[in-house]
């Protein structure tokens, strides 16, 4: 069975994320890599972060880190996209920094 990563992208309102999501899922559909992306503005992630495996943070979001980082309290990773990758909307690199923090976390 193939692993399954989930991965939630956080930003101002969710609607920018939206674009990477779709970016994202391109990519692992031709990585051949089992996703489960979504993306939520910042005051709707206290509902969401608990079903995920990892949270990248939209680089508009900078001021809503630390708030992010101490709700989830390291339960799951929860990192700063960097700007490059949200600006050219790359769903590759997003995608294996993902799964990059996701198994560093899983062989804890």
């Amino acid at each position: 069975m193939k692993e399954m990563y989930k991965i939630l992208l956080c930003c101002a309102s969710g609607v920018t994320t939206n674009m990477l999501v779709s970016s994202i899922k391109e990519s692992a559909k031709k990585q051949e890599k089992t996703v489960m992306c979504w993306a939520v503005g910042a005051l709707s992630i206290k509902f969401s972060w608990a079903d995920a495996d990892c949270v990248l943070v939209a680089p508009q979001s900078k001021a809503d880190f630390q708030n992010i980082k101490d709700m989830i309290h390291d339960v799951i990773p929860c990192e700063m996209m960097k700007e490059e990758d949200f600006i050219k909307m790359d769903g590759d690199a997003l995608l294996k920094h993902a799964i990059e923090i996701i198994d560093n976390n899983r062989n804890k």
